[in-house]
């Protein structure tokens, strides 16, 4: 029998922060007319400007017909267009008119003002080193992920991951 404390387990603290990150945003005021998984595809919509579905499924980790229907309602409230891509009839890209814009501004104040709420565990002079670390943790991890699909490693190049990323799937 191994001493490992599960509750202490790097992955398993994330996944838990996360969700009670989650809660926070759900649970307080903020008068957005989006759900929070509307507004998580507006944050990867607003990164990814142009990207078409599949890639932002494969990095929001969801199947692609529930990413459909989040976009179906977004659409419907007029904060998505789905645009032909030029070079493919079959596809859409996704794009944020202003309005979406000004509301997902708000909501970047508010997870803001979340993270600060979370952050305050920490003594000030740690919280901009820890954000790095877990930038520099999501980019190997990215790096490391050899099972990613090709919608996700055009997404991941996008944000920024290395390019060696597409030679490892190969």
């Amino acid at each position: 029998m191994t001493n490992i404390d599960p509750q202490n387990l790097f992955g398993f603290l994330v996944q838990d922060i996360a969700r009670l990150m989650s809660r926070t945003f759900s649970n307080t005021e903020h008068g957005f007319e989006v759900t929070r998984a509307q507004a998580r595809v507006l944050a990867y919509v607003s990164l990814l400007e142009n990207a078409n579905q599949s890639e932002i499924a494969a990095l929001m980790d969801i199947q692609k017909i529930a990413l459909t229907r989040l976009v179906d309602g977004l659409e419907e409230m007029g904060l998505i267009e789905r645009r032909p891509d030029p070079a493919d009839r079959r596809v859409r890209r996704l794009h944020m008119p202003p309005k979406a814009k000004q509301i997902l501004d708000d909501i970047w104040r508010h997870l803001s003002d979340i993270s600060d709420v979370a952050l305050a565990a920490l003594p000030a002079n740690r919280r901009k080193a820890f954000i790095q670390d877990l930038v520099a943790i999501r980019l190997h991890l990215i790096n490391e992920n050899t099972n990613s699909t090709k919608a996700a490693d055009i997404a991941y190049r996008k944000l920024g991951a290395p390019k060696t990323l597409a030679k490892k799937r190969e």
